[in-house]
């Protein structure tokens, strides 16, 4: 099993995706995964490089695995930046799974 500690993922981005889940008056547990889901689909799409960096962080080999357990194949077959923002999708989405959850979004709204 891949660990995703809690810096595996840089302060900012975190920060950011939290602001926007924030703003959303998310009334339950479903529209938070509902939200987050589209929210870091969405910093991942803007990204301009720092997917790409953040999947080298965290290492491509460990990102392949990561998606592997948690969605299932993974094909190679995309673009290398399609294959990027996928990684840093699964690495960002699976980071908010392990360490930031519907509760602790409550204590902020």
């Amino acid at each position: 099993m891949i660990v995703i500690h809690k810096d595996a993922v840089p302060e900012y981005i975190v920060e950011q995706i939290k602001e926007v889940l924030k703003d959303e008056n998310i009334y339950d547990e479903d529209e938070y995964y509902d939200k987050k889901h589209q929210i870091i689909d969405d910093w991942v799409c803007g990204s301009t490089g720092e997917a790409k960096e953040l999947v080298d962080d965290f290492g491509v080999l460990n990102a392949i695995r990561l998606y592997k357990e948690s969605y299932g194949e993974f094909i190679l077959d995309e673009d290398d930046n399609k294959v990027y923002l996928c990684l840093a999708f699964c690495i960002i989405y699976e980071w908010f799974n392990e360490h930031y959850s519907y509760e602790e979004l409550k204590t902020f709204v």
